[in-house]
């Protein structure tokens, strides 16, 4: 299979139509489309240390959630945190593809996966991305410690308004636009990746549980059904699934 087939097998499989319009995804980095695929790293973002990974296993294809290319790049420079890692790619041949909004979006996708890693029941999109759920009732320290335990994460950030919770929305990533569609949705609790300060203020003030998990953590959940998906696709090759410690050194 060839990166360019590879690539419109994806399209198949995560349809451009889902991504948001100001979204950039799908091809980012293609130095030759006809080179047959040697291996591929599915990660969150194509960070250098993902590069490097993908030089040492030989692989020339890496698969992201995240666009490396988001906006348009009025140069491209080696003292640049985006340039000097295109022009790495384009260097050793490897191509990155990424699935960021259509991914958040699709059936089985990056909410999808958090939904069930949390275990809501009953689960219902309530915007094209998010996802709204049950749990069976709880405190609101109890639901805080089971996304502590089950995205295997230390801290949270956390607005206790309620004492129960019952009724979960999640928006993987950065939720801070979508507190209002919660609401409006029938949330008691909200659970996201990241806001800011004031949108944190805003769930106490409207009677909204908030628990911000890290944007890493609500996305990073996603790569397995990435990796799963590559393999379907009937490739010959090691398809690699980065960890954090990989990813970012830490």
């Amino acid at each position: 299979m060839t990166v360019e087939q590879l690539a419109k097998a994806l399209d198949e499989r995560i349809p451009r139509e889902l991504s948001e319009v100001w979204d950039n995804d799908g091809r980012m980095i293609v130095p030759n489309p006809s080179m047959e695929v040697t291996g591929v790293v599915c990660a969150l973002d194509c960070t250098s240390l993902a590069i490097e990974k993908a030089k040492a296993i030989g692989a020339n294809v890496i698969i992201t959630h995240h666009p490396i290319i988001f906006k348009p790049l009025s140069n491209i420079c080696a003292c640049d945190s985006v340039g000097k890692r295109v022009i790495e790619c384009i260097k050793n041949g490897i191509a990155v593809l990424s699935y960021h909004t259509r991914l958040d979006s699709m059936e089985g996708g990056v909410n999808d996966s958090l939904a069930g890693i949390i275990g809501l029941q009953n689960v219902e999109a309530f915007l094209p991305y998010g996802r709204i759920g049950d749990v069976a009732e709880q405190s609101f320290e109890e639901f805080a410690s089971l996304v502590k335990e089950r995205l295997n994460v230390s801290d949270l950030a956390l607005v206790k308004a309620n004492e129960r919770v019952k009724r979960v929305a999640l928006v993987s990533g950065s939720g801070k636009d979508e507190i209002t569609e919660c609401i409006k949705a029938g949330a008691d609790t909200f659970l996201t990746g990241e806001v800011m300060h004031n949108h944190m203020i805003d769930c106490k003030e409207l009677g909204l549980n908030l628990v911000c998990a890290t944007h890493y953590a609500t996305e990073r959940i996603v790569l397995p059904m990435l990796c799963k998906t590559v393999k379907e696709l009937g490739l010959n090759t090691e398809i690699f699934n980065f960890t954090r410690e990989e990813e970012y050194g830490i």
